[in-house]
């Protein structure tokens, strides 16, 4: 076991917190790197006090499983030593989204009931506030378990929707505790009602066995890469939001020869893929833009050691790993005005940040900072400390604030 946080111990000696977390997005045997951020976190917590977690399994009647694979997962596994249940809930694949919070409510119901009266949790944590947060708001009310919520983007591009809003509102105000990973969230909680006390900005944590500095040649001679050429790396999934296009426009704008690495597993039919290929092609910059799919933690650490700059283009995030895993390894990062940016990248210190959509600004700051020579131990610096174990201290101090004296 770690270390214990103060009052986390009740007078008797046993655990003063007892929490299952419950995420929609988190690894598996068939997605090691989908929500692998709340993993970090949870397994932190879990070194503490008691934690498991709950990731649901959607289903529906003759679900393809090769298309819904997840519809096979085991009910329960061990991930990297934290408890994990998979249980059952009714949804229509691709149908009536706005009806997911209620389906996952109702699939859980029986099963949450039964598992409460075994293992006896004191907190419940949902992590993205749909569906989620307002799925484990029903949940812990039936209950009577008090709950937390942390915000990740999700909530940006719904809690102006009204077919979100109003169920957004019931469940973060009913919260005990409404975590946010930036500050941006936090005021769109502020915004819907929540009140101040209830608040708290805790930024995610980076993981220093994976991404820490290591010399740029020997990044590079590890993965075959020119040790002449100017490389940028652009780290995400395929889906429009990243929009791996603006990078692709601004580098076909750029001046000389400059690589692109594009990291990140395909969506769907790979449809992305295939409309990404042929706009590099078309722009004349085919032959120096590379698309490696998903690749392991330590894979990524590699590439971004290697990159002259990584760049985040993304319309909407939260709290985006990648921006504090390029520092951590030294390198500088231009990303768009999106989440918890502004929070993590200094201007004309450790990167550049550029207005959502504008081309013609990325392609300015790239050019900038492809210019210049910047000091990797200052970049690193910037987010030095910022461990897991650190964020999973100041998770613990407010949920022992959430369940007060004891």
């Amino acid at each position: 076991m770690g270390p214990e946080v103060p009052g986390s111990q009740r007078r008797g000696g046993g655990p003063r917190v007892r929490i299952l977390s419950f995420s929609s997005c988190f690894p598996s045997p068939l997605d090691p790197t989908a929500g692998v951020f709340v993993l970090r976190r949870l397994k932190a917590v879990a070194t503490r006090v008691p934690l498991e977690v709950v990731h649901p399994v959607p289903w529906f009647p003759g679900l393809d499983r090769l298309r819904y694979p997840e519809a096979v997962l085991p009910n329960r596994e061990q991930r990297e030593g934290v408890t994990v249940h998979h249980p059952r809930f009714f949804y229509f694949p691709r149908m009536l989204k706005r009806w997911d919070a209620r389906f996952y409510d109702l699939g859980l119901r029986e099963w949450l009931r039964d598992h409460c009266r075994q293992w006896k949790p004191n907190l419940f944590d949902a992590h993205f506030s749909w569906p989620d947060g307002v799925a484990v708001s029903y949940l812990a009310r039936r209950l009577r378990i008090p709950y937390t919520i942390t915000l990740r983007g999700v909530i940006i591009p719904r809690y102006r929707l009204r077919r979100f809003r109003k169920r957004l509102i019931d469940a973060l105000t009913h919260a005990s505790t409404v975590i946010s990973v930036d500050r941006r969230m936090a005021d769109i909680a502020l915004e819907l009602g929540v009140p101040a006390e209830r608040v708290h900005v805790i930024p995610n944590g980076v993981d220093a066995t994976f991404f820490q500095t290591l010399p740029r040649e020997q990044a590079r001679a590890r993965l075959g890469l020119s040790q002449d050429a100017r490389i940028v790396v652009s780290v995400g999934s395929l889906e429009p939001r990243k929009a791996h296009e603006s990078v692709i426009e601004a580098l076909a704008n750029l001046d000389g020869p400059v690589r692109l690495i594009v990291i990140g597993k395909e969506i769907d039919d790979g449809s992305r893929l295939k409309m990404l290929r042929q706009l590099a092609a078309d722009r004349g910059i085919g032959d120096r833009v590379v698309f490696t799919g998903r690749q392991p933690p330590e894979t990524v650490s590699m590439y971004l050691n290697a990159a002259d700059v990584s760049v985040l283009a993304s319309l909407w995030e939260g709290c985006p790993n990648v921006v504090i895993e390029s520092l951590a390894c030294g390198t500088p990062v231009v990303a768009t005005d999106v989440g918890a940016v502004r929070d993590l990248v200094r201007p004309g210190e450790t990167g550049e940040i550029v207005p959502v959509g504008d081309k013609g600004a990325l392609r300015a700051a790239l050019c900038g900072v492809l210019a210049r020579e910047w000091s990797r131990e200052q970049v690193r610096q910037s987010v030095a400390g910022r461990s897991w174990d650190t964020v999973a201290g100041e998770v613990l101090a407010v949920f022992e604030k959430t369940l007060g004296p004891k």
